[in-house]
């Protein structure tokens, strides 16, 4: 198995999970950037690549993980004592609305074809999330670990699992196989 994907049948919470999925989106970000420096560097503008970025902050980030932190942890560590308006998770759920706002800067940039506008908005998405997950991961995630009693944490992670499930029962759903009659 590949070092940087994630494995649910041996995570230890949801913690665990947050994690493993930071660790993807580290990995896309690396991807981003690299792109970034081709398109810098004359390359020709693979719109694929882009529209493929576009997906995966719709689909993984804000679906998927966003989902996560803000409905199920974000809320948990309110409920432990956290505060919803000040404290840390309203930083991060106004770190994920600019997050947004890259993205559809990214997006209007790759429409547009605006090869300096793409970089620059593309770095400045980068430097956001890289700061983001880095706070996540030293800061929000222990003081959960902390905060959540074992049964909270696997409460949470449940939860993660059927959100997980009901995320994949819908991609099918929203994306039915053509079913057509071969020919014999």
């Amino acid at each position: 198995m590949d070092a940087g994907a994630f494995d649910w049948t041996t995570t230890d919470g949801p913690i665990d999970v947050l994690l493993g999925e930071h660790r993807t989106i580290l990995r896309v970000l690396d991807e981003v950037e690299r792109e970034s420096r081709r398109v810098e560097n004359g390359a020709p503008l693979r719109e694929s690549f882009w529209r493929d970025l576009l997906h995966f902050c719709d689909e993984f980030d804000s679906n998927l993980h966003h989902h996560k932190e803000e409905q199920l942890l974000f809320p948990a560590l309110e409920r432990a004592g956290l505060s919803p308006g000040s404290g840390p998770t309203a930083v991060l759920r106004d770190e994920h609305l600019r997050s947004q706002f890259w993205r559809t800067r990214i997006e209007q940039a790759m429409v547009a074809r605006d090869r300096a506008r793409l970089t620059a908005t593309s770095g400045s998405y980068l430097d956001l999330v890289r700061a983001h997950v880095l706070k996540e991961n030293q800061i929000l995630f222990p003081l959960a670990r902390r905060l959540l009693s074992a049964d909270e944490l696997d409460s949470l992670h449940r939860e993660f699992r059927l959100y997980a499930a009901d995320q994949r029962v819908h991609h099918w759903l929203k994306h039915p196989f053509a079913l057509e009659a071969e020919s014999i």
